[in-house]
């Protein structure tokens, strides 16, 4: 094992943890070369309308699509619920909590996309029938079945880790619209703070339980860099 990750999980506890976390999943994230190819991509408005499409399905997949599928966050609650964990009580009302303070922007963040793409040249009738792609199909199955089919604390650890990779995509996709003349005040639908102490404070204290938080955050990472990396050939095909 690395030996700053080592360091992390037997030194680490608490504040401390969380901090060099998303450090952690900061660096990651900026290590792709994917990231770079994104954000230098030379490519037409149509390319761009539907690589930015594909960002907005994968966006609406984490509470649940318009083809009635429950979505990432209830499914890490759902998995979250079954546990008998008194740790895991912690962890589970505050996914609840984030799951209806969202519910009820709902609708307005549906709209700022919908303004959004409608920028890029999307009509609401082509978001209404444009369909996942294999690259987010492949993201929609993957996710599903890590928040679903873990132990309660990578799926927590997963979750936590989606929600600063989430933050770092925005940042990216905000530079690379800029570029293509997107004005500033079009943008605040990719705006997103942050905050996963509330998440995880109660649960990085002992080794284990910090090794599967970082095992949910390792592969939370893979799939998200799996799916760039199939996403930018939209920016070129």
């Amino acid at each position: 094992m690395n030996p700053e990750i080592e360091q992390a999980i037997q030194e680490y506890i608490g504040e401390q943890f969380i901090e060099w976390l998303q450090e952690y999943i900061t660096h990651t994230f900026q290590s792709w070369p994917v990231v770079g190819q994104i954000l230098q991509a030379e490519t037409k408005p149509e390319r761009l309308k539907k690589f930015m499409i594909q960002v907005y399905l994968a966006n609406q997949a984490f509470f649940g699509t318009k083809e009635g599928d429950p979505g990432f966050l209830r499914f890490a609650i759902a998995n979250l619920s079954e546990s008998s964990d008194p740790t895991a009580e912690t962890a589970l009302e505050s996914l609840e909590q984030r799951r209806q303070s969202e519910l009820v922007k709902q609708a307005d963040l549906a709209t700022a996309w919908q303004k959004l793409l409608q920028h890029l040249g999307a009509e609401i009738e082509e978001l209404d029938r444009t369909k996942p792609k294999e690259a987010t199909r492949s993201l929609i199955a993957d996710l599903s079945d890590l928040y679903s089919a873990s132990d309660w604390q990578i799926a927590v650890g997963a979750y936590a880790s989606g929600e600063v990779i989430e933050q770092l995509e925005n940042q990216m996709f905000i530079k690379l619209l800029k570029r293509f003349g997107v004005a500033e005040k079009d943008l605040h639908v990719l705006n997103k703070d942050v905050n996963i102490n509330h998440v995880l404070d109660k649960i990085v204290f002992d080794p284990q339980a910090k090794s599967l938080v970082l095992e949910g955050c390792r592969r939370q990472l893979e799939v998200h860099q799996e799916f760039l990396n199939q996403l930018v050939k939209y920016l070129h095909n």
